[in-house]
């Protein structure tokens, strides 16, 4: 082989390494990120009555417990905020009082801040709830609210739905996390046709005021609380940063792969391009010959 053959051949091979670097490290950020999106799109939680369809006379007042379900995000991360926003359509309904549940105490003991806001006129009740610190943060299944509604004196037989659709929670790290809602309906004097839709603005303006003398208890009975055990709690301290115990999972070299299957990508990647290598330097050992 002369010597121009083979600094062309050296300078392919070093450019089939080079490519296939490239292509290993693009490989593992689109899998990893996608993996990431997966096991994320698959959290979610749910806010629903506990009683859909409630009954109702003019003039009377009902109350409504609004349950909360999640399992948290990926790799057990607990819930750390919640806000609940009730909608209704204030011409047949009022929303005169808001309570918080023991939902966010579930998990690790923490303290639990409350703040709400009721705006009559816009037809919204909001509740802020949050864990303070937020430890582990929460999941489970237990009561999240309780309403207190009043039907108008002048309610025609209709249904009347309060709507959770506008309701948000965040994990550990202020990520939110998808939630699905189901409303609750108050069927007024044996129910009818469907209470008019409401222009509701925008439940983000209002100002909230903390709630005081709030009075909460455990866990409802027959509620399922999925916070880690003692034992679990004790093996997942590794992870955690020292503001509020936030745990962070560091050992995956890239999100969404563990870091001995990220390796093998890298390492096949190379032996295909060494071999390719191989193959064109038999190639040009055969074109001198």
């Amino acid at each position: 082989m002369s010597p121009a053959t083979e600094r062309r051949t050296a300078a392919a091979g070093r450019s089939l390494l080079l490519g296939a670097a490239v292509l290993a490290l693009l490989t593992v950020s689109l899998l990893g990120l996608a993996a990431e999106t997966a096991v994320a799109g698959d959290r979610t939680a749910a806010v629903f009555p506990s009683t859909q369809t409630i009954d109702a006379e003019p003039g009377e007042e009902i109350t409504v417990d609004v349950v909360m379900q999640s399992d948290g995000g990926y790799g057990g991360e607990g819930i750390e905020s919640i806000t609940l926003v009730a909608q209704y359509n204030p011409e047949y309904l009022e929303i005169t009082d808001v309570k918080r549940g023991p939902w966010l105490e579930q998990g690790a003991e923490t303290d639990v801040r409350a703040e709400r806001a009721i705006a009559h006129n816009d037809g919204t009740a909001v509740l802020e709830q949050r864990r303070d610190p937020p430890a582990d943060g929460a999941t489970g299944n237990a009561r999240l609210a309780t309403l207190t509604v009043a039907v108008a004196e002048d309610a025609p037989p209709s249904e009347a739905t309060i709507s959770f659709a506008e309701s948000r929670a965040e994990l550990l790290r202020e990520m939110p996390i998808p939630i699905f809602d189901m409303g609750a309906t108050v069927a007024i004097d044996g129910g009818g046709d469907e209470a008019p839709a409401f222009d509701h603005p925008d439940p983000d303006g209002l100002e909230t005021t903390p709630v005081a003398g709030d009075e909460t208890t455990g866990a409802e009975p027959g509620s399922e609380s999925e916070s880690p055990g003692e034992d679990d709690a004790a093996a997942e301290t590794d992870g955690e940063s020292g503001d509020g115990g936030t745990k962070r999972d560091d050992g995956d070299a890239v999100p969404g792969l563990s870091t001995p299957v990220a390796a093998w990508i890298v390492v096949g990647t190379v032996l295909v391009a060494r071999r390719l290598r191989d193959g064109t330097g038999v190639r040009a050992g055969s074109d001198r010959d």
